[in-house]
């Protein structure tokens, strides 16, 4: 029993560090300790970074499908900036080739085609992503049919506000027959997880297609997050994690649960089998 209340603590350590990675922000603990017991610990640090609005890329060969609408006017400069660091922390380190598209009433590619992710390319890119403004309204279907047109692509992701400006059903059904030719993952990310109707869209759009629906978390969120991984999860009356939007971190969030459950049981029998050991008569041989 004790052996495997070990592992599971060390799974949950395990489980904590990946969940503080997919929420590295730069609100997240500065510098806090989480209490697995008495006296074991793992630090927490914060790692500002790309992976709290865009997840994580899987993919070698990508195409990044950036929602330039008016709509999108008061999330503008802070998507460029992790648009900028997604080049570098991702795309440059994990990609073979990318492409870069921005969409509103017209397209904006940075290239023809997917190119070889180099620094002169990523360089190239961050300057173009600089220039960007947000006017007009959201053709999303026509984004992803001029990006389902790239040689050799794998994953596409798209970021946006809200919904497209054509139905909803129409995107799909055209995603289904462009599917058919080309097995391209669309990951969505949401930056209006209040509108529900566009949240459905997304997610049907990424669970169609193999791909993951991504909902960035909120400063509130964060910030209560932070006080949550200081106290810990090891007793039953810790709190529980909040409800995520996102697959990864809902995912992730149900295996915390799961492994608390499962820590809790553990210690209960542990407890039991002590009082009964207590219990029993001590038989001494003469």
């Amino acid at each position: 029993m004790e052996v495997y209340i070990r592992h599971l603590e060390k799974v949950l350590r395990h489980y904590v560090q990946r969940l503080q990675w997919l929420l590295s922000g730069p609100v997240l603990c500065s510098r806090t300790w989480y209490r697995w017991s008495t006296d074991r610990g793992v630090m927490m640090t914060a790692a500002p970074g790309s992976r709290r609005l865009f997840g994580t890329v899987l993919e070698s060969k990508v195409c990044i499908l950036l929602d330039t609408s008016g709509s999108m006017g008061p999330y503008l400069q802070q998507v460029k900036t992790k648009l900028v660091l997604l080049i570098w922390e991702q795309l440059r380190k994990r990609c073979d080739s990318f492409n870069l598209l921005s969409f509103a009433e017209s397209l904006q590619s940075w290239q023809d085609t997917l190119v070889e992710t180099t620094d002169a390319a990523c360089h190239e890119a961050m300057q173009w992503v600089t220039h960007l403004q947000a006017e007009g309204s959201t053709s999303i279907l026509q984004a992803l049919l001029k990006a389902f047109s790239f040689h050799d692509l794998e994953g596409l992701y798209l970021l946006t506000d809200g919904k497209p400006d054509t139905s909803c059903s129409l995107v799909l059904n055209e995603v289904q027959r462009l599917r058919e030719k080309r097995d391209v993952k669309v990951h969505t990310i949401s930056l209006n997880c209040s509108d529900r109707a566009a949240v459905e869209f997304l997610r049907k759009l990424a669970s169609f297609t193999g791909g993951r629906y991504h909902c960035p978390v909120g400063e509130d969120t964060l910030s209560r997050m932070c006080g949550l991984l200081t106290k810990g999860f090891i007793n039953e009356n810790d709190p529980t994690l909040p409800p995520f939007e996102g697959d990864d971190l809902r995912r992730l969030a149900q295996e915390i649960t799961k492994a608390r459950s499962f820590l809790w049981q553990a210690q209960s029998f542990r407890s039991q089998l002590q009082k009964k050991n207590d219990a029993e008569p001590k038989v001494t041989l003469s």
